[in-house]
């Protein structure tokens, strides 16, 4: 058995595991789980199916910003069918090497490096994590209590916390940099210019991107919330999926079940959403964003072929990067 496959299983496990452990604590209601989906707004949720093509459009205009930003040029419609076939990617292999693809789309194309277009995929996840990481710590501010009914106040502390960070590394990496010994580290250099798209005169412009493709996201997952009879304000959505967001990264489940689910049965009581509807909803968000996005992803997959094989080898360059790097320190 190969250490991928090994990996899938485990995560398979993982999520089986959490979900029975879930339905143990919880006093599911069959029959009221049954009756949310029976009086379920199906124009919503079909609305919500424009969701996952929207966002990954404004996240592939995104990266091909990032990729002009490194002094190359890739078209939009490129991107945008790199960005969807490697959605697909990610889902259906495991240790999600779809990010990965993007590497083997862009150098097709390209005159460039492979260590300048790895750092393209570094420098859009940096984005991607950072309005994770800054709402995620507004959701620890308002749902722990420390900032209760003053949600905005606790969104503008993760926002400040999170920028105060970045730009803390981003000062201490120009130090780094200074130092005789330090200087040509090739850690500290790739890690320095990776941030410094996300702090420096362009950022502006890449951040602006990233909100649009997270308002886009938020509103699709406020339709699905209208399928089940649910309204909530956007900025709710927002701190509920970015806590979400950070726990599906866990790598203990696959594609994120039982971890979502957990999650949103535990943020949603605070809204006094019943864990049944809860779980319906994650449901519906798994296929409006995954399988209806994976389907789509699959249609730029087969129109711009690229072998698995070809995938897993670009992932094994990545790891003999880093491992290179780390050896060198």
């Amino acid at each position: 058995m190969g250490k991928q496959t090994r990996s899938l299983l485990i995560k398979l496990l993982g999520s089986a595991l959490i979900l029975w452990i879930l339905f143990r604590l919880i006093d599911f209601k069959k029959a009221e789980f049954v009756e949310i989906l029976k009086q379920m707004n199906l124009q919503y949720f079909l609305l919500s199916l424009f969701g996952v093509v929207i966002v990954l459009a404004i996240k592939s205009f995104r990266w091909q910003q990032i990729i002009k930003n490194e002094g190359y040029s890739y078209s939009l419609k490129k991107a945008f069918g790199a960005y969807m076939a490697s959605f697909t990617i990610g889902i259906i292999t495991p240790g999600r090497i779809g990010e990965i693809a993007r590497l083997y789309y862009l150098r097709e194309d390209c005159e460039i490096s492979f260590l300048v277009s790895f750092r393209t995929i570094v420098i859009d996840r940096i984005f991607d994590l950072g309005v994770l990481f800054m709402l995620a710590i507004a959701g620890l501010f308002y749902y722990s209590g420390i900032l209760p009914d003053q949600i905005y106040l606790a969104v503008l502390v993760g926002v400040s916390i999170f920028f105060a960070g970045l730009f803390t590394a981003d000062f201490v990496l120009k130090l780094l940099r200074k130092k005789e010994k330090l200087g040509q580290n090739q850690i500290i250099l790739f890690i320095h210019e990776s941030i410094k798209q996300a702090v420096d005169r362009r950022a502006f412009k890449l951040w602006a991107i990233t909100l649009a493709a997270y308002l886009a996201f938020y509103y699709a997952l406020a339709l699905i919330f209208k399928s089940v009879n649910i309204d909530l304000q956007i900025i709710d959505i927002a701190l509920i999926f970015s806590v979400v967001g950070l726990v599906t990264i866990l790598p203990i489940s696959w594609a994120g079940f039982g971890t979502r689910e957990v999650s949103l049965v535990y943020l949603l009581a605070f809204y006094g959403i019943p864990a049944e509807t809860a779980i319906t909803f994650s449901l519906l968000q798994f296929a409006a964003f995954f399988l209806w996005g994976s389907l789509i992803g699959l249609i730029f997959w087969f129109a711009m072929p690229i072998s698995l094989k070809q995938i897993k080898e670009d992932s094994r360059l990545v790891k003999q990067l880093i491992s290179r790097k780390k050896k060198t320190d």
